[in-house]
C-alpha cells in the first residue's frame, strides 16, 4: 500500500487549551455576580436604623434630627458630649438647633416641659444628645439639665463636678437644693448630677418623692432635661417618663436592630406617653448618600457639607 501525504503537520503559533481569555471572562462575569448577590443578601439581612426613610416607615414614629458621625480623637472622648459648645457654627451643631425646634414646637401647649432622653442600648449617644440638646435650649431658656441614669452615670465626669451630691441625695432629703444643683456657666445651664448611686434605683425613680422633686423643679425652670438608663436594659426610663410631657428616642444609626427600636418605644405607648420623636445619631454621612441618593445629599448640604 503506498502512503500519501494530504497535509502536512505544522507546530501551532499558540497552545488550543486553555483559552485564557475566555476563563478570565468568564472568571470575572461570575466573581462580579457573586459580589453583587452577596450585597443584595446582606442588604436584605440588615435590619438596622439607617436612614430617615428607615424611622418614619419601620419605626412609624416622626423624626426630629439627624446627628452626623463626629470623627474624634482618641485622646479627647469628651469631645461629642462638649461638640455644640465647642463649635456653634458646625453642621453638628447645626442638626443640634434643628432638634431643639421640634422639641420647643411640640411643647408649645404644655405648662411643665420636661423632656426623657432614652434609647434602646448603651452607647447610643443618648447623653451626648441630652447634653447638646441642653445647651441649645439654654440659649433661649433657663435649663436644668438632670443625670437621671443611675446605673451609669457620667455627667458630673464629665463636667468635674462633685458626684456624691445630687438627684438621689436631693429626693432621699439628705442633701438641699443648693447643694445638688450646679451652674455650669460656660453652657449657661443649671446641672443635676446623679450623686449617689442607690442600691435600688427603681425605688427612689418610682418614690412619690421623686415625683414631688421634678414638680418642684418644673417650677423653677422654663424646661427640664433628663438623661435617663436605656429602656431595653432597666424600666427607669418609663418610670422618669411618668413626670415629664416628652420622650425622646436615641437611635444610633446602621447599628440598632429597628424591632429593638419599636420594642423600646412601644414600653412608652403601654404606659401611655409619647415619643415625640427619633433622633438618629452617628450617622456616616458617606454611607447615607449611598443608601439614600440625593435626599441625603441636599439634606447634609444645607448643614455644610
Amino acid at each position: 500500500a503506498l502512503a500519501r501525504i494530504i497535509d502536512k503537520a505544522t507546530v501551532p503559533a499558540y497552545p488550543i487549551k486553555p483559552r485564557k481569555k475566555l476563563i478570565i471572562m468568564i472568571a470575572g462575569i461570575l466573581g462580579l455576580g457573586l459580589g453583587i448577590m452577596m450585597v443584595f443578601l446582606k442588604e436584605a439581612l440588615n435590619k438596622t436604623i439607617r436612614t430617615a426613610e428607615d424611622v418614619e416607615s419601620k419605626l412609624a414614629t416622626p423624626i426630629l434630627g439627624i446627628l452626623p458621625l463626629l470623627k474624634i480623637k482618641s485622646k479627647d472622648k469628651a469631645q461629642p458630649i462638649m461638640a455644640f459648645f465647642d463649635d456653634n457654627k458646625s453642621s453638628f451643631a447645626e442638626a443640634i438647633r434643628t432638634i431643639r425646634t421640634g422639641v420647643v414646637l411640640s411643647g408649645l401647649d404644655s405648662q411643665e416641659k420636661v423632656a426623657v432622653i432614652t434609647s434602646s442600648v448603651p452607647n447610643e449617644g443618648k447623653t451626648t444628645v441630652a447634653v447638646n440638646l441642653a445647651i441649645a435650649l439654654g440659649q433661649n431658656e433657663k435649663v436644668l439639665l438632670i443625670d437621671a441614669d443611675l446605673r451609669k452615670p457620667s455627667i458630673a465626669r464629665t463636667c468635674k463636678i462633685d458626684p456624691q451630691e445630687g438627684l438621689s441625695t436631693l429626693v432621699a432629703g439628705t442633701s438641699a437644693f443648693e447643694q445638688c444643683v450646679h451652674h455650669f456657666k460656660e453652657w449657661g445651664i443649671d446641672i443635676l448630677p446623679a450623686g449617689i448611686i442607690p442600691p435600688n434605683p427603681q425605688e427612689l425613680l418610682g418614690s412619690k418623692r421623686f415625683g414631688v422633686v421634678i414638680k418642684a423643679l418644673s417650677k423653677k425652670y422654663e424646661r427640664i432635661v433628663i438623661d435617663t438608663a436605656p429602656v431595653q436594659a432597666v424600666s427607669d426610663a418609663q418610670l422618669i417618663s411618668v413626670h415629664s410631657n416628652e420622650v425622646i428616642y436615641v437611635v444610633k444609626a446602621d447599628s440598632t436592630p429597628y424591632t429593638l427600636a419599636a420594642n423600646g418605644i412601644d414600653k412608652f405607648k403601654k404606659i401611655d406617653r409619647e415619643v415625640i420623636g427619633i433622633v438618629l445619631n452617628q450617622v456616616n454621612i458617606e454611607k447615607a448618600r449611598y443608601y439614600s441618593g440625593e435626599y441625603y445629599s441636599g439634606y447634609y448640604q444645607n448643614y455644610g457639607y
